[in-house]
């Protein structure tokens, strides 16, 4: 990333099984990639759930290739090959 871009953006991990998170939201991206598929769909819909009060309205969630939440959260909408936007509703 070029430091011009990198200036703004803030990269924090988290444990997204921990009972709260503590990062401070709400953000414009999450980029959760290739983990979602390690857990199940139940878990899945928990995270994404909890991900939606983490995201502005409009806000895009970055999933891996093998990763579709269509079916788990209806207020994620595919935008893109691995790209879901949250609704502003």
């Amino acid at each position: 990333m070029r430091q011009e871009l990198a200036n703004y953006v803030d990269f924090a991990p988290l444990n997204l099984l921990a009972k709260q998170y503590t990062v401070p939201g709400p953000f414009d991206a999450i980029f959760c990639r290739n983990v979602m598929i390690y857990f199940d769909q139940t878990t899945q819909q928990e995270i994404l759930r909890r991900f939606v009060s983490l995201l502005k309205p409009d806000g895009l969630l970055f999933a891996g290739h093998s990763e579709n939440f269509s079916h788990l959260e209806r207020r994620f909408t595919l935008r893109g090959q691995t790209v879901y936007a949250l609704s502003k509703d």
